[in-house]
């Protein structure tokens, strides 16, 4: 078990950093969560570039999306078929409320690609999303990178009380996810997404 550990920690050493990378390029949490985790738990990896590497790949997957959906609109609706309304709705909060909409984006399920698309679709301006990208990427990574890696003590302590009942904390975990997963899609679907 020890050697798997090792060899865990090695890989990850090598490749968690680009792993992280890529899985931000489409401004998933679970990365940053589980690599901050990791920083702590095994230091495989260390915090401050993982919030780095994760800031990186958020602003390029989102700054990428609102240039791809700006000059390549027509080829990026025929994707979107099913979405139309989605983006039409994105469209006019990003006509309203486009400052709010930038940051707060980073945060919501469903509606993490849809904002940049929008941005992209509309008249806004390309230089300013860019740059409140920038600083909004930075803000999310910082405060997910951060709240994990304080997490993380407190998961670890749990781990370790927890895991001599191990059917249980597999049930208690399985019960948890399901329940962020519900209210996700329940409070995206009242959101109109």
């Amino acid at each position: 078990m020890q050697e798997a550990l090792l060899r865990f920690q090695e890989g990850f050493k090598e490749w968690g950093y680009l792993i992280l990378f890529v899985y931000s390029l489409g401004g998933g949490y679970v990365g940053i969560v589980i690599a901050s985790i990791l920083s702590v738990t095994t230091h495989a990896l260390d915090i401050k570039i993982t919030i780095l590497v994760a800031f990186l790949g958020n602003m390029v997957g989102s700054g990428a999306l609102v240039i791809f959906a700006r000059y390549q609109k027509r080829e990026f609706l025929q994707y979107f078929q099913k979405h139309r309304r989605k983006l039409a709705l994105a469209s006019l909060w990003v006509k309203r409320y486009a400052l709010l909409m930038i940051f707060v984006n980073k945060y919501l399920y469903g509606i993490k690609s849809v904002v940049p698309l929008a941005v992209g679709f509309s008249k806004y301006p390309l230089k300013r999303f860019l740059w409140l990208n920038v600083l909004s990427s930075f803000l999310w990574a910082l405060i997910v990178g951060s709240v994990s890696f304080q997490a993380s003590d407190w998961v670890k302590t749990l781990y370790e009380r927890l895991s001599h009942y191990t059917s249980f904390f597999l049930i208690g975990l399985v019960l948890v996810l399901l329940l962020i997963w519900f209210l996700l899609k329940r409070y995206s679907r009242k959101m109109g997404f």
